[in-house]
């Protein structure tokens, strides 16, 4: 016998030893299969990673950061050639910030910001430039 099965055997008893191996090889033979035919609880990692790591979503995540920053440049932009009595003015400003705050708040979703590009910026400020 192993030097294993001697101390194993001297801890807990031949029977109770012979009771734990059964339990491990089970244990063993579940979580094999549970990685091969997608039980639980990798089922949920899979569902998880065909959702962020597909495709679409790689495509969808990428060009939404870039359209939503040009978007926010654009916002600017316009708000920058009213006069500082514009009617428009506040109403405006009021978007962009929203437009920036969702841009923040999917940039800290990591979900989503593993498909943003390195030259965009991580956040910027409302109110301010980045």
């Amino acid at each position: 016998m192993s030097y294993f099965q001697d101390e194993l055997d001297e801890a807990v008893g031949k029977k109770w030893r012979k009771a734990i191996v059964i339990i491990a090889v089970i244990i063993t033979a579940y979580i094999l299969c549970s990685l091969v035919f997608s039980f639980w609880p990798f089922s949920v990692a899979k569902g998880v990673t065909e959702k962020v790591v597909n495709a679409n979503a790689i495509i969808q995540n990428y060009e939404w950061f870039y359209d939503q920053y040009n978007a926010i440049q654009a916002q600017k932009a316009n708000i920058a050639i009213l006069p500082d009595d514009a009617i428009e003015k506040q109403g405006m400003t009021m978007v962009l910030n929203n437009t920036i705050a969702e841009y923040n708040s999917k940039s800290r979703q990591i979900t989503r910001n593993l498909w943003k590009a390195q030259d965009l910026p991580y956040q910027i400020s409302i109110g301010g430039d980045e």
